[in-house]
């Protein structure tokens, strides 16, 4: 479900209607359903932003007020003919710039080993039965079972919870979960923040309220 008006009308029908509405049943969605899906929405990630070449890197750095400060003392320093005091600020530059860049390429590096090597998984139910699949693999229309402590995969509408507490406390701020039920809450909610039917991604649960 994409779109924070499109939630909230899912999140005001009951859990039947809403099933109907994505093409969706009690046993989930076909195989052949998933794969028209997924070559239309594509898979189930935040969207990153696109990696800039070497030489488009280096000009977004030199963009920095710092960097731009240490251009205009240089440029005035060989001006007035002080060019020790030029050269040294040219290597300030070059360091700043740099060796800056080198440091976060090798860290995206490993962030990106590391990515691969977890492998994250949800449940969900397709054709009746019930899947282990990676979280970017979802579809819309997609039934997810969760259980204690699972983080959500991604943002859903409550078909049938009991005991159901959510911390969403990078969302909203709030220190203690909150209670999520499969009542139509859309009607009444302002914001898709505030459906008692429906959960964000990123955001984890309990089955008990915490004491």
């Amino acid at each position: 479900m994409s779109g924070e008006k499109e939630l909230l009308e899912m999140c005001a029908v009951p859990p039947e209607t809403a099933l109907s509405r994505m093409g969706a049943s009690d046993k989930g969605l076909t195989e052949e359903q998933v794969r028209e899906r997924r070559a239309k929405f594509g898979l189930n990630e935040v969207a990153r932003r696109k990696k800039l070449g070497f030489i488009a890197e280096i000009l977004q750095r030199c963009k920095n007020p710092l960097v731009i400060q240490l251009f205009v003392i240089a440029s005035v320093s060989f001006a007035m003919g002080d060019v020790r005091a030029a050269a040294v600020v040219s290597v300030m530059i070059f360091l700043s710039v740099f060796l800056a860049y080198i440091q976060e390429t090798r860290s995206s590096h490993a962030v990106e080993k590391l990515r691969a090597m977890v492998q994250t998984t949800c449940t969900v139910v397709r054709g009746g039965k019930e899947l282990e699949i990676p979280i970017n693999e979802l579809v819309p229309g997609d039934i997810v079972m969760l259980t204690a402590g699972s983080i959500i995969p991604a943002d859903l509408r409550l078909i049938s919870a009991k005991d159901f507490f959510v911390s969403q406390s990078a969302l909203t701020g709030e220190s203690m979960p909150i209670e999520k039920n499969t009542g139509n809450g859309g009607a009444s909610a302002k914001t898709a923040l505030e459906l008692p039917d429906a959960c964000f991604q990123g955001s984890n649960f309990s089955l008990m309220e915490p004491k």
